[in-house]
Protein backbone atom coordinates (compact mmCIF):
# COMPACT_ATOMS: atom_id res chain seq x y z
CA UNK A 1 0.00 0.00 0.00
CA UNK A 2 2.70 2.66 0.59
CA UNK A 3 4.38 1.52 -2.26
CA UNK A 4 1.33 2.54 -4.32
CA UNK A 5 1.19 5.87 -2.53
CA UNK A 6 4.35 7.17 -3.57
CA UNK A 7 3.59 5.44 -6.99
CA UNK A 8 0.50 7.83 -7.08
CA UNK A 9 2.04 10.62 -5.33
CA UNK A 10 4.75 10.51 -7.99
CA UNK A 11 2.13 9.94 -11.11
CA UNK A 12 0.31 12.97 -10.29
CA UNK A 13 3.36 15.37 -9.50
CA UNK A 14 4.76 13.99 -13.09
CA UNK A 15 1.67 15.04 -14.58
CA UNK A 16 1.34 18.61 -13.36
CA UNK A 17 5.48 19.50 -13.51
CA UNK A 18 5.23 18.06 -17.54
CA UNK A 19 2.37 20.18 -17.90
CA UNK A 20 3.08 23.69 -15.98
CA UNK A 21 6.31 23.50 -17.76
CA UNK A 22 5.32 22.90 -21.71
CA UNK A 23 2.41 25.87 -20.53
CA UNK A 24 5.17 27.92 -19.30
CA UNK A 25 7.57 27.08 -22.52
CA UNK A 26 4.69 28.09 -24.58
CA UNK A 27 4.01 31.35 -22.65
CA UNK A 28 8.17 32.68 -23.94
CA UNK A 29 7.22 31.26 -27.21
CA UNK A 30 4.53 33.49 -27.45
CA UNK A 31 5.42 36.45 -25.85
CA UNK A 32 8.78 36.32 -25.80
CA UNK A 33 9.00 40.46 -24.84
CA UNK A 34 6.75 40.98 -22.23
CA UNK A 35 6.01 45.20 -22.03
CA UNK A 36 4.15 46.49 -19.64
CA UNK A 37 2.24 49.95 -19.18
CA UNK A 38 2.36 50.85 -15.48
CA UNK A 39 0.48 53.31 -13.64
CA UNK A 40 3.19 53.29 -10.33
CA UNK A 41 1.47 55.55 -7.63
CA UNK A 42 0.77 58.16 -10.16
CA UNK A 43 3.76 57.82 -12.18
CA UNK A 44 3.09 56.41 -15.88
CA UNK A 45 6.18 53.60 -16.23
CA UNK A 46 7.34 51.48 -19.41
CA UNK A 47 8.43 48.36 -18.20
CA UNK A 48 9.90 45.78 -20.28
CA UNK A 49 11.36 42.50 -20.00
CA UNK A 50 12.98 39.82 -22.28
CA UNK A 51 11.82 36.41 -21.22
CA UNK A 52 15.15 34.36 -22.96
CA UNK A 53 18.14 36.93 -22.21
CA UNK A 54 16.50 38.10 -18.79
CA UNK A 55 17.23 42.10 -19.75
CA UNK A 56 15.36 44.54 -18.24
CA UNK A 57 14.46 47.97 -19.40
CA UNK A 58 12.42 50.62 -17.33
CA UNK A 59 11.17 54.44 -18.99
CA UNK A 60 9.01 57.12 -18.07
CA UNK A 61 5.97 57.05 -20.89
CA UNK A 62 5.40 60.49 -20.76
CA UNK A 63 6.54 62.95 -23.73
CA UNK A 64 5.56 66.69 -24.33
CA UNK A 65 3.06 66.02 -21.53
CA UNK A 66 1.26 63.51 -23.32
CA UNK A 67 1.33 59.70 -21.69
CA UNK A 68 2.15 57.14 -24.09
CA UNK A 69 0.98 53.73 -24.56
CA UNK A 70 3.37 51.18 -25.80
CA UNK A 71 3.25 47.72 -27.70
CA UNK A 72 5.99 44.93 -28.86
CA UNK A 73 7.93 45.73 -32.19
CA UNK A 74 10.55 44.30 -33.89
CA UNK A 75 13.25 42.25 -31.53
CA UNK A 76 15.04 45.42 -29.51
CA UNK A 77 12.61 48.22 -30.43
CA UNK A 78 8.69 48.97 -28.85
CA UNK A 79 6.46 51.05 -31.23
CA UNK A 80 3.67 53.78 -29.52
CA UNK A 81 0.42 53.28 -30.23
CA UNK A 82 -0.15 56.64 -30.30
CA UNK A 83 2.27 57.78 -33.03
CA UNK A 84 3.35 54.46 -34.12
CA UNK A 85 7.04 55.57 -33.57
CA UNK A 86 9.42 52.71 -32.89
CA UNK A 87 11.80 53.54 -29.53
CA UNK A 88 15.11 51.20 -29.09
CA UNK A 89 14.87 49.31 -25.69
CA UNK A 90 18.64 49.81 -25.80
CA UNK A 91 18.69 53.56 -25.43
CA UNK A 92 15.32 54.53 -25.04
CA UNK A 93 15.31 57.04 -28.21
CA UNK A 94 12.99 57.11 -31.57
CA UNK A 95 14.42 55.93 -34.40
CA UNK A 96 11.49 56.44 -36.86
CA UNK A 97 8.09 58.36 -36.77
CA UNK A 98 7.02 61.44 -35.35
CA UNK A 99 9.29 61.30 -32.34
CA UNK A 100 11.80 60.09 -34.17
CA UNK A 101 15.57 61.51 -32.16
CA UNK A 102 13.44 62.44 -28.92
CA UNK A 103 14.32 60.59 -26.04
CA UNK A 104 12.28 58.73 -23.28
CA UNK A 105 13.48 59.96 -19.69
CA UNK A 106 14.46 57.49 -17.17
CA UNK A 107 12.00 55.86 -15.09
CA UNK A 108 11.45 56.99 -11.45
CA UNK A 109 11.28 53.81 -10.33
CA UNK A 110 14.43 51.89 -10.83
CA UNK A 111 14.38 48.61 -13.00
CA UNK A 112 14.94 46.86 -9.64
CA UNK A 113 11.83 48.07 -7.99
CA UNK A 114 10.20 46.61 -10.75
CA UNK A 115 12.06 43.69 -12.19
CA UNK A 116 12.99 42.67 -8.41
CA UNK A 117 16.41 40.35 -7.95
CA UNK A 118 17.75 41.60 -4.45
CA UNK A 119 21.03 41.17 -6.06
CA UNK A 120 20.83 37.91 -7.33
CA UNK A 121 22.24 37.17 -11.11
CA UNK A 122 19.45 36.28 -13.61
CA UNK A 123 19.26 32.84 -14.47
CA UNK A 124 20.69 32.76 -17.71
CA UNK A 125 18.83 28.66 -18.75
CA UNK A 126 15.53 29.70 -19.83
CA UNK A 127 14.28 26.23 -17.98
CA UNK A 128 14.94 27.71 -14.85
CA UNK A 129 15.03 31.40 -15.14
CA UNK A 130 10.85 31.45 -15.76
CA UNK A 131 11.01 30.28 -12.20
CA UNK A 132 13.00 32.91 -10.65
CA UNK A 133 10.56 35.91 -9.51
CA UNK A 134 9.59 37.77 -6.59
CA UNK A 135 9.95 35.69 -2.92
CA UNK A 136 11.73 33.70 -5.18
CA UNK A 137 15.14 36.49 -5.29
CA UNK A 138 14.43 36.66 -1.30
CA UNK A 139 15.33 32.98 -0.53
CA UNK A 140 18.20 33.06 -2.88
CA UNK A 141 19.35 36.26 -1.81
CA UNK A 142 18.95 34.97 2.00
CA UNK A 143 20.57 31.46 1.11
CA UNK A 144 23.80 33.58 -0.73
CA UNK A 145 24.29 36.23 2.12
CA UNK A 146 22.22 36.13 5.33
CA UNK A 147 20.04 38.43 6.88
CA UNK A 148 20.53 41.73 7.05
CA UNK A 149 21.39 42.76 3.34
CA UNK A 150 18.01 43.81 2.34
CA UNK A 151 15.44 45.53 4.19
CA UNK A 152 12.60 43.46 5.17
CA UNK A 153 14.70 40.07 4.66
CA UNK A 154 13.94 38.74 8.27
CA UNK A 155 10.25 38.67 7.51
CA UNK A 156 10.83 35.21 5.19
CA UNK A 157 12.15 32.75 7.92
CA UNK A 158 15.25 30.96 7.56
CA UNK A 159 14.40 27.01 6.90
CA UNK A 160 13.87 27.38 3.54
CA UNK A 161 16.59 29.60 2.65
CA UNK A 162 18.97 27.54 5.47
CA UNK A 163 17.60 24.32 2.97
CA UNK A 164 19.00 26.30 -0.57
CA UNK A 165 21.96 26.57 1.10
CA UNK A 166 22.68 23.39 1.97
CA UNK A 167 21.78 21.53 -0.99
CA UNK A 168 24.06 24.05 -2.96
CA UNK A 169 26.37 22.43 -1.68
CA UNK A 170 25.56 19.65 -3.94
CA UNK A 171 23.82 21.47 -6.60
CA UNK A 172 25.75 24.20 -7.24
CA UNK A 173 22.90 26.37 -9.10
CA UNK A 174 20.89 28.25 -6.11
CA UNK A 175 18.15 28.09 -8.34
CA UNK A 176 17.86 24.75 -9.32
CA UNK A 177 18.61 23.77 -5.58
CA UNK A 178 15.22 25.70 -4.42
CA UNK A 179 13.48 23.87 -7.21
CA UNK A 180 14.64 20.65 -5.96
CA UNK A 181 13.77 20.97 -2.59
CA UNK A 182 10.39 22.66 -3.57
CA UNK A 183 9.63 19.21 -5.62
CA UNK A 184 10.50 17.03 -3.82
CA UNK A 185 8.96 18.20 -0.41
CA UNK A 186 5.72 18.41 -2.55
CA UNK A 187 5.81 14.74 -3.82
CA UNK A 188 6.13 13.84 -0.15
CA UNK A 189 2.94 16.33 0.63
CA UNK A 190 0.95 14.58 -2.41
CA UNK A 191 1.99 11.00 -0.73
CA UNK A 192 1.12 12.13 2.85
CA UNK A 193 -2.12 14.09 2.14
CA UNK A 194 -3.32 11.03 0.14
CA UNK A 195 -3.08 9.15 3.26
CA UNK A 196 -4.37 11.32 6.12
CA UNK A 197 -7.33 11.72 3.37
CA UNK A 198 -7.74 8.68 2.78
CA UNK A 199 -7.75 7.57 6.47
CA UNK A 200 -11.04 9.48 7.06
CA UNK A 201 -13.00 9.23 4.41
CA UNK A 202 -14.45 7.10 1.38
CA UNK A 203 -11.87 5.75 -1.09
CA UNK A 204 -13.08 8.66 -3.72
CA UNK A 205 -12.23 11.89 -2.21
CA UNK A 206 -8.63 11.50 -1.57
CA UNK A 207 -7.77 11.98 -5.34
CA UNK A 208 -10.36 14.47 -5.84
CA UNK A 209 -9.03 16.79 -3.03
CA UNK A 210 -5.55 15.88 -4.50
CA UNK A 211 -6.81 17.37 -8.21
CA UNK A 212 -8.43 20.17 -6.57
CA UNK A 213 -5.19 21.38 -4.87
CA UNK A 214 -3.11 20.39 -7.99
CA UNK A 215 -5.78 22.58 -10.32
CA UNK A 216 -6.12 25.36 -7.89
CA UNK A 217 -5.06 28.95 -10.00
CA UNK A 218 -2.09 29.67 -7.98
CA UNK A 219 -1.41 25.65 -7.32
CA UNK A 220 2.09 26.99 -9.53
CA UNK A 221 3.69 27.98 -6.89
CA UNK A 222 3.89 24.79 -5.29
CA UNK A 223 5.80 23.44 -8.78
CA UNK A 224 8.35 27.00 -8.23
CA UNK A 225 11.05 27.90 -5.98
CA UNK A 226 8.88 29.09 -3.09
CA UNK A 227 8.36 27.83 0.59
CA UNK A 228 4.93 26.68 -0.17
CA UNK A 229 5.52 22.71 -0.88
CA UNK A 230 7.88 22.43 2.13
CA UNK A 231 5.13 24.09 4.75
CA UNK A 232 2.50 21.69 3.59
CA UNK A 233 4.78 19.13 3.54
CA UNK A 234 5.83 20.03 7.40
CA UNK A 235 1.83 20.54 7.95
CA UNK A 236 0.82 17.26 6.97
CA UNK A 237 3.65 15.73 8.75
CA UNK A 238 2.51 17.47 11.69
CA UNK A 239 -1.35 16.39 11.89
CA UNK A 240 -0.13 12.88 10.66
CA UNK A 241 1.93 12.77 14.01
CA UNK A 242 -0.84 14.39 16.17
CA UNK A 243 -3.26 11.39 14.78
CA UNK A 244 -0.72 8.74 15.92
CA UNK A 245 0.23 10.89 19.12
CA UNK A 246 3.47 10.96 18.51
CA UNK A 247 3.95 14.24 20.35
CA UNK A 248 7.65 14.92 20.17
CA UNK A 249 7.33 14.36 16.32
CA UNK A 250 4.53 16.52 16.16
CA UNK A 251 5.93 19.20 18.38
CA UNK A 252 9.08 19.30 15.83
CA UNK A 253 6.93 19.22 12.46
CA UNK A 254 5.04 22.30 14.18
CA UNK A 255 8.77 24.00 15.13
CA UNK A 256 9.66 23.50 11.49
CA UNK A 257 6.67 24.38 10.04
CA UNK A 258 6.74 28.29 11.95
CA UNK A 259 10.46 28.43 10.68
CA UNK A 260 9.09 28.36 7.04
CA UNK A 261 6.20 30.15 6.92
CA UNK A 262 5.00 32.29 9.99
CA UNK A 263 1.30 31.21 9.44
CA UNK A 264 2.57 28.15 10.94
CA UNK A 265 1.90 29.28 14.50
CA UNK A 266 -2.03 28.55 13.32
CA UNK A 267 -0.98 24.62 13.72
CA UNK A 268 -0.33 25.66 17.79
CA UNK A 269 -4.09 25.68 18.15
CA UNK A 270 -5.00 21.91 17.01
CA UNK A 271 -1.61 20.96 18.35
CA UNK A 272 -2.87 22.57 21.84
CA UNK A 273 -6.41 20.72 21.80
CA UNK A 274 -4.87 17.26 20.69
CA UNK A 275 -2.83 17.58 23.54
CA UNK A 276 -5.36 18.16 25.97
CA UNK A 277 -8.43 16.24 24.64
CA UNK A 278 -6.32 12.81 24.88
CA UNK A 279 -7.08 10.68 27.55
CA UNK A 280 -5.69 9.23 30.01
CA UNK A 281 -3.19 12.15 30.75
CA UNK A 282 -0.04 9.91 30.57
CA UNK A 283 3.52 10.80 29.58
CA UNK A 284 2.94 14.33 30.41
CA UNK A 285 6.66 14.99 30.01
CA UNK A 286 6.84 14.09 26.61
CA UNK A 287 3.43 16.74 25.82
CA UNK A 288 5.59 19.67 27.59
CA UNK A 289 8.13 18.94 25.82
CA UNK A 290 6.16 18.95 22.01
CA UNK A 291 4.27 21.30 22.93
CA UNK A 292 7.51 24.10 24.26
CA UNK A 293 9.29 22.66 21.04
CA UNK A 294 6.79 23.83 18.85
CA UNK A 295 6.47 26.87 20.66
CA UNK A 296 9.97 27.45 20.79
CA UNK A 297 10.21 28.58 16.97
CA UNK A 298 8.12 31.62 18.11
CA UNK A 299 11.20 32.22 20.41
CA UNK A 300 13.59 31.39 17.52
CA UNK A 301 11.98 33.46 14.89
CA UNK A 302 12.48 36.56 17.35
CA UNK A 303 16.16 35.90 18.42
CA UNK A 304 17.01 35.77 14.57
CA UNK A 305 15.14 39.85 14.10
CA UNK A 306 17.30 40.64 17.23
CA UNK A 307 20.58 39.49 16.26
CA UNK A 308 19.71 40.77 12.68
CA UNK A 309 18.96 44.20 13.72
CA UNK A 310 15.33 44.35 12.47
CA UNK A 311 13.86 47.71 13.68
CA UNK A 312 11.15 46.05 16.00
CA UNK A 313 11.34 42.55 17.78
CA UNK A 314 7.85 41.83 17.03
CA UNK A 315 6.69 42.46 13.26
CA UNK A 316 3.48 44.52 14.65
CA UNK A 317 4.53 47.18 11.38
CA UNK A 318 7.34 46.63 8.88
CA UNK A 319 7.62 49.88 6.74
CA UNK A 320 10.01 48.81 4.19
CA UNK A 321 7.22 45.85 3.42
CA UNK A 322 4.35 48.40 3.92
CA UNK A 323 2.44 45.91 5.87
CA UNK A 324 0.96 46.13 9.60
CA UNK A 325 -0.68 44.01 12.38
CA UNK A 326 -4.33 44.78 12.58
CA UNK A 327 -7.63 42.72 13.28
CA UNK A 328 -9.04 40.31 10.26
CA UNK A 329 -12.41 43.09 10.26
CA UNK A 330 -10.09 45.93 9.58
CA UNK A 331 -8.55 44.18 6.40
CA UNK A 332 -11.69 42.27 5.02
CA UNK A 333 -12.92 46.09 5.34
CA UNK A 334 -9.73 47.96 3.71
CA UNK A 335 -10.29 45.47 0.67
CA UNK A 336 -14.23 46.93 1.37
CA UNK A 337 -13.02 50.11 0.56
CA UNK A 338 -10.50 49.62 -1.99
CA UNK A 339 -13.18 48.31 -4.41
CA UNK A 340 -15.04 51.04 -3.71
CA UNK A 341 -12.77 53.41 -4.58
CA UNK A 342 -12.08 51.91 -7.81
CA UNK A 343 -8.32 51.52 -7.11
CA UNK A 344 -8.48 47.95 -7.72
CA UNK A 345 -6.95 45.20 -10.04
CA UNK A 346 -8.01 41.49 -10.62
CA UNK A 347 -6.08 39.96 -8.46
CA UNK A 348 -7.30 41.63 -6.10
CA UNK A 349 -10.45 40.57 -6.34
CA UNK A 350 -9.15 37.44 -6.44
CA UNK A 351 -8.06 37.40 -3.02
CA UNK A 352 -11.28 38.65 -1.60
CA UNK A 353 -13.50 36.04 -2.99
CA UNK A 354 -11.13 33.00 -2.09
CA UNK A 355 -10.69 34.40 1.07
CA UNK A 356 -14.57 34.99 1.53
CA UNK A 357 -15.01 30.93 -0.16
CA UNK A 358 -12.68 29.73 2.77
CA UNK A 359 -14.83 31.61 5.56
CA UNK A 360 -18.31 30.35 3.92
CA UNK A 361 -16.66 26.94 3.04
CA UNK A 362 -15.67 26.62 6.77
CA UNK A 363 -18.92 27.33 8.28
CA UNK A 364 -20.72 24.96 5.53
CA UNK A 365 -18.65 22.06 6.42
CA UNK A 366 -17.66 22.14 9.73
CA UNK A 367 -19.27 18.79 10.63
CA UNK A 368 -17.65 17.31 7.98
CA UNK A 369 -14.08 17.10 8.59
CA UNK A 370 -12.18 16.33 11.88
CA UNK A 371 -11.95 18.73 14.35
CA UNK A 372 -8.39 19.53 14.63
CA UNK A 373 -8.36 19.99 10.54
CA UNK A 374 -11.60 22.47 11.62
CA UNK A 375 -9.38 24.29 14.51
CA UNK A 376 -6.23 24.67 12.24
CA UNK A 377 -8.46 26.30 9.15
CA UNK A 378 -10.05 28.97 11.69
CA UNK A 379 -6.83 29.45 13.03
CA UNK A 380 -5.03 29.97 9.77
CA UNK A 381 -7.34 32.59 8.48
CA UNK A 382 -7.20 34.52 11.50
CA UNK A 383 -3.55 34.62 11.52
CA UNK A 384 -3.77 35.18 7.69
CA UNK A 385 -6.07 38.11 7.60
CA UNK A 386 -4.37 40.13 10.51
CA UNK A 387 -1.37 41.05 8.20
CA UNK A 388 -2.26 44.04 6.20
CA UNK A 389 -0.32 45.08 3.01
CA UNK A 390 -1.08 48.82 2.25
CA UNK A 391 -0.20 48.17 -1.31
CA UNK A 392 -2.94 45.20 -1.91
CA UNK A 393 -5.48 44.08 0.43
CA UNK A 394 -5.57 40.54 1.93
CA UNK A 395 -2.42 40.01 0.35
CA UNK A 396 -1.72 37.22 -1.21
CA UNK A 397 -4.40 34.82 -0.03
CA UNK A 398 -4.75 33.34 -3.07
CA UNK A 399 -0.99 31.93 -2.38
CA UNK A 400 -1.56 31.34 1.19
CA UNK A 401 -4.37 28.76 0.96
CA UNK A 402 -2.32 26.53 -0.74
CA UNK A 403 -1.39 25.04 3.30
CA UNK A 404 -4.59 24.75 4.13
CA UNK A 405 -5.22 21.33 2.60
CA UNK A 406 -8.43 20.65 5.03
CA UNK A 407 -10.44 23.53 2.17
CA UNK A 408 -8.85 21.60 -0.21
CA UNK A 409 -10.36 18.37 1.54
CA UNK A 410 -13.88 20.28 2.08
CA UNK A 411 -13.83 20.91 -2.40
CA UNK A 412 -13.02 16.94 -2.90
CA UNK A 413 -16.27 15.99 -0.69
CA UNK A 414 -18.39 18.65 -2.37
CA UNK A 415 -17.03 17.92 -5.76
CA UNK A 416 -18.83 14.25 -5.55
CA UNK A 417 -21.57 16.36 -7.09
CA UNK A 418 -20.96 16.85 -11.26
CA UNK A 419 -22.00 20.63 -11.19
CA UNK A 420 -19.94 21.18 -8.45
CA UNK A 421 -17.54 19.63 -9.84
CA UNK A 422 -17.22 21.09 -13.35
CA UNK A 423 -17.68 24.56 -11.47
CA UNK A 424 -14.17 23.98 -9.76
CA UNK A 425 -12.27 22.26 -12.94
CA UNK A 426 -13.14 24.87 -15.51
CA UNK A 427 -12.67 27.78 -13.40
CA UNK A 428 -9.29 26.80 -11.69
CA UNK A 429 -8.27 25.03 -14.72
CA UNK A 430 -8.64 28.60 -16.38
CA UNK A 431 -7.71 30.98 -13.76
CA UNK A 432 -4.37 28.59 -13.38
CA UNK A 433 -2.97 28.88 -17.13
CA UNK A 434 -3.67 32.99 -16.82
CA UNK A 435 -2.18 32.93 -13.24
CA UNK A 436 0.34 30.95 -14.46
CA UNK A 437 1.36 32.69 -17.66
CA UNK A 438 1.05 36.03 -15.85
CA UNK A 439 3.85 35.05 -13.28
CA UNK A 440 6.20 33.71 -15.79
CA UNK A 441 5.83 37.42 -17.64
CA UNK A 442 6.45 39.41 -14.01
CA UNK A 443 3.42 39.66 -13.27
CA UNK A 444 2.15 40.46 -9.23
CA UNK A 445 -0.29 37.39 -9.16
CA UNK A 446 0.83 36.74 -5.32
Amino acid sequence: MKFAEWKYALGVYLVARIALSMWAFIITMLFPIVVQNLDLFGAPVLAVFDLASSERYAYSREVDDAVLTFRVGDPGFVNDTQTASTWSLQTGRAVSGKYAERALSASPYSIEDIFPYRGIAAEGNMLLSVWQRFDTNWYLAIADRGYGTLAGDVHFPPLYPALIRLTSLIVPNALLAALLISNLALIGALRVYFQCVREQFDPTVPQRAVACLLIFPTAFFLLSAYSESLFLLLSLLSFRAMQRQLWLWAGMWIFLAILTRLQGVALLVPLAYALWRTRPFTHRGTRFVSAALAMSAILFYLVVRVLTGASAVVPVAEAELRARLALPVENYWYAVQTFASGKFVAVDALNFVVSALVVIALGIGWRKLPLLWNLYLLASVFVLTMRIVETQPLNSMLRYVLGLFPWFVLLGIWSRNIWIQRAIVYSSLTLLLYLSAQFVMWGWVG
